[in-house]
């Protein structure tokens, strides 16, 4: 009968005493892993959101139509 509710326990408190020593160990990991996000975050600028890959423009924005030109070594000045 010794066995029977022994070793159950026996290996539920093994199991659970490596679960601690886990727990132990990666919540200062955790908590320092933060604290370094945070820290860095906050030097460069913080607000993920607020900044863009889009530039902002406060004024009008202008765009120039280019015309295609042969590569033919003539530069089209009235070249005789």
């Amino acid at each position: 009968m010794g066995w029977l509710i022994g070793l159950p326990l026996g290996i539920f408190r093994m199991l659970l005493g490596i679960f601690m020593i886990l727990v132990r160990l990666a919540v200062p990991i955790l908590v320092i892993a933060v604290v370094i996000y945070l820290w860095r975050r906050s030097r460069r600028g913080g607000g993920g959101a607020s900044q863009s890959k889009e530039p902002d423009f406060d004024g009008p924005v202008y765009t120039v139509d280019y015309e295609e030109v042969d590569d033919d070594g003539e530069d089209g000045h009235g070249a005789s």
